[in-house]
């Protein structure tokens, strides 16, 4: 096996490690880049670089990664198949709480807007009421008996 193979090998088995979140060189925590695993291979600075058909076929792996990664953190569901830190499942959790938070704040002062308006929308009406009793309590009203009407 020649070292190219061998360096190549190297790149991707540190690449999976990654991706399933055991790293052994580097943080399991934060995104991947290709520097990542460069480092996580034990290679030289940037010499990830020379490969660049590793390169091109690992970048689509890396941004689906990192783009589960980023759902995650914004507070979305944890995927199963995508190993996340203790830390970082934490903050999400932390993050999904607060966001919840604001949005029920928000809903009760909406909430309590709408009831103060239609508050005043009755108490108007209630008054109106009353203005248009007073104004009848000027006519003498008969009622019609049925036995006329024949």
């Amino acid at each position: 096996m020649s070292k190219r193979n061998l360096t190549e090998s190297r790149l991707q088995e540190a690449l999976q490690r990654l991706l399933k979140g055991f790293p052994k060189r580097t943080k399991a925590s934060g995104r991947i880049t290709l520097n990542k695993i460069n480092k996580e291979a034990g290679l030289g600075n940037s010499y990830i670089h020379k490969f660049p058909d590793f390169c091109e076929k690992a970048t689509p792996q890396i941004d689906e990664f990192n783009k589960n990664r980023n759902a995650i953190l914004e507070g979305g569901v944890i995927l199963p198949t995508l190993n996340v830190t203790l830390e970082e499942s934490l903050k999400a959790d932390l993050k999904r709480e607060k966001c919840l938070k604001e949005k029920y704040r928000q809903e009760r002062d909406d909430y309590k807007k709408a009831k103060g308006d239609l508050e005043a929308l009755c108490n108007s009406l209630m008054f109106r009421n009353y203005e248009l009793q007073q104004d009848l309590r000027e006519y003498i009203v008969t009622p019609i008996k049925a036995e006329y009407g024949q």
